[in-house]
């Protein structure tokens, strides 16, 4: 009996930890094929003249790049599917890709020159540091409860300010 109640108790430890533990690597999973499509899109902004492609020409040039991944303009909804989404002007590259667990959606942001946020443009709901030249991580986490919303390279741009943690060089803390 003694032997039970101590294993019930490891069990009560254990379980919740291990529970953490799986939704942090799945958060780590998105992250890490962010980063691969972020590779792949660097790749394509050099070998193109300093300049990205449309996002139907870019979706089919990264795919092509990395078969392990699908590159789409529509939403992502699993960590090996990359929303992908280029600003008119060609400049700067959106890609955002689900993490399956959590829901969380992890954003990656290129801008090969300074993006203009003055209206009329899609980046006008931006942060003013997120529109500068370089390269930018964000994290929308998933609500508790409700609707889990849609995980789009381009819904970034509509987002409610402060919905979406942005940082420089690297994805913000789990």
């Amino acid at each position: 009996m003694v032997v039970l109640l101590i294993l019930a108790i490891l069990l009560a430890i254990a379980i919740p930890s291990f529970l953490g533990t799986s939704r942090s690597a799945n958060g780590r999973v998105a992250q890490a094929n962010s980063n691969t499509a972020l590779l792949a899109s660097q790749t394509q902004f050099y070998t193109s003249g300093l300049q990205f492609q449309p996002t139907s020409t870019m979706t089919s040039s990264l795919g092509a790049m990395q078969k392990n991944l699908a590159f789409q303009a529509g939403a992502s909804s699993n960590h090996s599917q990359v929303s992908v989404y280029v600003a008119p002007n060609l400049n700067s590259i959106i890609m955002a890709v689900q993490s399956n667990s959590t829901k969380d959606c992890w954003y990656t942001i290129m801008n090969g020159a300074p993006e203009p946020p003055t209206a009329g443009t899609p980046y006008r709901t931006l942060p003013s540091p997120v529109l500068a030249t370089g390269t930018f991580f964000g994290e929308a986490k998933a609500p508790a409860r409700g609707a889990v919303p849609t995980c789009s390279a381009s819904a970034v741009l509509s987002a409610t300010p402060g919905s979406v943690a942005y940082q420089r060089g690297r994805f913000p803390s789990l």
